[in-house]
């Protein structure tokens, strides 16, 4: 009976360290400024699962889409100017944005895996 208020905190610990080393990484968060017709590529290396910040400087609406290169567009709606838009990026590979209302706005990059 003794030994176990002895190994008990050993135990703690171990449990904890185990936990601490699988915890996930914490996601990153990307600014991207959008200003009149153009997406200022800020040369982001994103992970799955980051979040990119679209902030709209310019004094018209932008409609920002994401195309993965498996053919999945995730769109963010109507951004008026001066707001901000977020997308998570939820899978690894090749990835272009694009403008529905200014097909002009174009930005790439590649998102590596978690």
């Amino acid at each position: 009976m003794a030994m176990i208020p002895r190994l008990f905190p050993g135990v703690l610990v171990l449990l904890l360290g185990t936990f601490l080393l699988a915890a996930p990484a914490r996601a990153e968060e990307f600014e991207v400024q959008i200003h009149h017709t153009e997406v200022l590529n800020p040369g982001i290396s994103p992970r799955v699962g980051d979040v990119l910040s679209f902030v709209n400087h310019a004094e018209i609406a932008h409609n920002l889409y994401l195309t993965y290169e498996d053919g999945t567009v995730v769109t963010l709606d109507t951004q008026p100017p001066g707001t901000t838009k977020r997308a998570m990026l939820k899978q690894a590979g090749h990835v272009i944005v694009r403008c529905w209302i200014h097909p002009i706005i174009r930005m790439e990059f590649d998102v590596a895996p978690h």
